[in-house]
């Protein structure tokens, strides 16, 4: 029996990371990207990570940042080895953090629309490989112009079906406790990704839902295998 893995992403405070990962989060997302309501310090995000010791695994999320301030946040917030780019970064962006530190799991977020954006995925997968630099995983978001993520907007169903197989998978957008299950069941994701989806405001999570979110993303996995 194969379960899907959660990340709840856009944690603002320890309380919520800890709730969020008592409820069976696996990955705490922790954004540093200066536009968003999620967004947080590197000291915040510090208190968090320390917390989660042992307990879940903290992600940073940068949109676009230059090497060095993405390279020197990490160094400042210690414990966080998972790191997400959700911007326009070129797969050579993803050589020199590998080369930076070779046991950072990168991951890299593509906002979908059509099938011309699959197709681009597709293409920059081809040539991160090629570079020897292919993230360790992939997420899939919709595409929702001038916003970088935590829309609440859902991939359409038509893109969904065109999504290529890849052994880690995470699936994000509009992404709720009551969708979760059919999307799941549909897609067949390695890991599922909730920002909005369990806020009562953004940025601070409701642990009814989240709990409520993690239990539907497990039960159709659980049952489909």
């Amino acid at each position: 029996m194969i379960e899907v893995l959660v990340k709840v992403c856009g944690l603002t405070e320890v309380s919520d990371a800890l709730a969020s990962a008592e409820a069976g989060a696996d990955w705490i997302g922790l954004n540093f990207h200066p536009k968003s309501p999620r967004s947080i310090s590197a000291r915040r995000a510090a208190e968090i990570a320390s917390a989660l010791l042992g307990k879940a695994e903290p992600v940073g999320l940068f949109v676009d940042r230059p090497f060095e301030d993405v390279a020197a946040t990490l160094l400042e917030v210690g414990s966080m080895d998972i790191v997400q780019f959700h911007g326009d970064e070129p797969p050579e962006y993803l050589r020199r953090f590998a080369d930076f530190d070779p046991a950072l799991r990168l991951v890299k977020a593509f906002r979908l629309s059509d099938e011309a954006s699959v197709d681009r995925m597709i293409a920059y997968l081809d040539r991160a490989q090629a570079l020897g630099c292919p993230p360790f995983a992939i997420l899939v978001d919709a595409h929702v112009p001038g916003q970088s993520g935590g829309t609440g907007r859902s991939i359409p169903v038509d893109v969904l079906d065109r999504i290529p197989a890849h052994p880690r998978l995470i699936l994000a957008g509009g992404l709720t406790p009551d969708n979760v299950a059919d999307r799941v069941d549909r897609v067949r994701p390695w890991m599922v990704d909730v920002a909005s989806g369990v806020e009562s405001s953004p940025g601070i999570k409701d642990p009814a839902l989240v709990s409520r979110f993690v239990a539907e993303a497990r039960r159709i996995r659980a049952s489909a295998h």
